[in-house]
């Protein structure tokens, strides 16, 4: 707007000049002919002349103004939306991040610091209300209403009016509407304006928010109420998965007796091996999450597994019956990975001959698995956020958009909040994918679990009929190693072994060369950690060492001289099942 304001005055100081100096040069021309003694004629032609300039400069100058008044109401109106564009993103991008916090308190911490900020506020709180109407929790920025009192009271009967009427609360300091006592505080405390907007799901009233202005002269319009109104939906949509998220984790709480075999025997997982602590917590959330849409992000290495818990996840979720489809976002090209997703029309691009359909339509009522989604470029990123909020998907050079129903489960062993940071992934992205984060533990946090590894892939790999078996020596060797390359690691490890295997047995010298150099070079425990943690690991391996020469918990006990009770006591402070 301030282009236009400045075209006006330079065109006002310019038109004002050249009208002077051309009435200047009129007047010395008219000065001239009459000492020159020109004939009346000629006078009256230059007169004449100088008022047609004169009339025809009014109206270049009205059309100009006119234009100039058109070009700043254009200006403005371009403000406008820019303004209402902006606040459009921050509402999607606020929708976004209340999904993603799960905890109820940083979630109306985040809310009230973003609608302050957002409507140029100077104060303002949000109340929580029980079924009864009382007010349980009060979330405030710039004021504090147990401190305040009189504030607390006006605030308070803006927020009473709007629970009872379910309606927003829209006061100025001039309107006419008020009662006695709020125009008396809205007097005394400076406010010039108040916002109040009830937060709704179904016929409950979950509680409001509230937002005045002291210091600024101007009070909230009517797009400052419409945004509130959109903005508490936003918070209702965040509560009520923080709600179910804190349901959850109650459940989980509750279940947290639950032994592993009763997990397994609601948990379909058969091909994920083991018994460790850190397994079970990840299968046992796993287990709550499967039946619901939610999306899941997967963290973890290369070859913990995660693939497999993606795929057992399916299994036991309701959409069981129908495709699982898994694609690798790092083993794409990023041009060819948007037709591998979305799909596309016959003659979208050179050599598409005729129509393919995309992963999205594949798992069409499944699952779709985004592998090394950590990979995928900013603008793939883009679109995808697109499909998790309409749920529609396009195909390349097609024209209609088609609803999906799929649900979304993606994995990475990239740090992606370290990729948030560096701008290589969109944290709306990240936070509309996070509805539940899992992290398979690597190989070494769950060495307790490779003796298992090994008989299942001994199992899995022997040749003919054969039963294969495995010594002591090579079995520590494998336990004492760091397996960076995690559970792939050992199963390549146990099928090269089995191809090599002399006898029956497998050796600790037929074991690879570098494993048992590592193995000698590298001890049980690493530099890096404390004297108590050393010696945890040290008793924890040493333990499961009795565990498996005797195969029996008595008999571990009294090999280590301990009475059962005491053995069951160290077991359990160790996290070995």
């Amino acid at each position: 707007m301030g282009s236009s304001l400045e075209s006006q005055k330079r065109f006002n100081e310019l038109n004002a000049d050249s009208v002077a100096r051309i009435s200047a040069k009129f007047m010395e021309l008219a000065n001239r002919l009459k000492e020159e003694k020109a004939s009346a004629g000629a006078q009256q032609a230059v007169t004449g002349l100088f008022k047609e300039w004169m009339s025809l400069n009014r109206g270049v100058t009205a059309e100009v103004k006119k234009m100039l008044a058109a070009l700043e109401q254009s200006e403005k109106k371009q403000a406008y939306f820019q303004e209402e564009k902006r606040r459009l993103e921050a509402l999607y991008v606020s929708g976004i991040i209340f999904t993603g916090i799960s905890q109820m308190r940083p979630l109306m911490e985040k809310a009230i610091s973003t609608v302050v900020k957002e409507l140029k506020a100077d104060s303002g709180f949000i109340v929580l209300t029980d079924a009864d109407g009382n007010v349980t929790h009060t979330f405030a920025r710039n004021m504090d209403p147990e401190q305040d009192e009189p504030a607390r009271e006006m605030s308070m009967s803006v927020i009473k009016k709007a629970l009872t009427g379910s309606a927003p609360v829209n006061l100025a300091g001039d309107d006419t509407n008020l009662s006695l006592f709020q125009a008396h505080s809205i007097i005394n405390l400076g406010i010039k304006s108040a916002l109040c907007v009830p937060l709704l799901t179904g016929r409950r009233v979950l509680g409001a928010v509230y937002l005045d202005r002291r210091q600024s002269g101007q009070s909230f319009a009517d797009a400052d109420l419409k945004f509130l109104m959109s903005f508490a939906r936003q918070i209702v949509q965040g509560m009520d998965i923080s709600e179910e998220i804190s349901s959850l984790e109650h459940k989980l709480i509750d279940d947290a007796n639950m032994d592993f075999d009763g997990l397994r025997r609601t948990f379909k997982c058969d091909n994920i091996i083991g018994r460790s602590k850190k397994l079970f917590e990840v299968l046992r959330v796993a287990s709550k999450i499967s039946p619901t849409n939610a999306s899941v992000i997967i963290l973890g290495e290369n070859g913990t597994g995660k693939e497999l818990l993606a795929r057992d996840i399916h299994e036991n979720s309701r959409r069981a019956d129908k495709p699982f489809v898994a694609i690798n976002c790092s083993a794409i090209p990023a041009d060819l990975l948007e037709s591998e997703l979305f799909g596309y029309e016959s003659g979208a691009f050179t050599g598409a001959t005729k129509s393919k359909p995309g992963k999205f339509e594949l798992a069409s009522g499944g699952t779709l698995f985004l592998d090394e989604i950590g990979d995928m470029s900013v603008n793939l990123q883009a679109k995808l956020l697109r499909v998790l909020q309409s749920h529609e998907i396009e195909r390349l050079g097609g024209v209609k958009p088609q609803k999906i129903d799929v649900r979304i489960l993606a994995a990475t062993n990239r740090d992606l909040k370290k990729l948030i940071r560096e701008g290589e992934f969109r944290e709306d992205l990240y936070y509309r994918l996070k509805v539940v984060e899992l992290t398979m533990p690597p190989l070494r946090e769950r060495k307790e679990d490779i003796e298992a590894l090994v008989r299942y892939f001994l199992e899995k790999h022997k040749q003919g009929e054969r039963p294969l078996d495995i010594s002591e020596e090579a079995l520590l060797i494998l336990e004492a190693y760091d397996w960076p390359g995690n559970i792939r690691e050992l199963e390549n490890v146990i099928l090269r072994s089995v191809v090599l295997a002399k006898t029956g047995t497998i050796q600790a010298d037929e074991l690879p060369g570098e494993l048992i150099d590592k193995t000698d070079d590298t001890p049980l425990v690493g530099t890096g950690s404390t004297l108590a943690e050393a010696e945890t690991e040290f008793r924890r391996m040493y333990v499961l060492k009795a565990l498996r020469t005797t195969g029996s918990k008595s008999e571990a006990a009294k090999i280590l001289g301990i009475n059962r009770t005491h053995f069951y006591r160290i077991l359990s402070q160790l996290d070995i099942e």
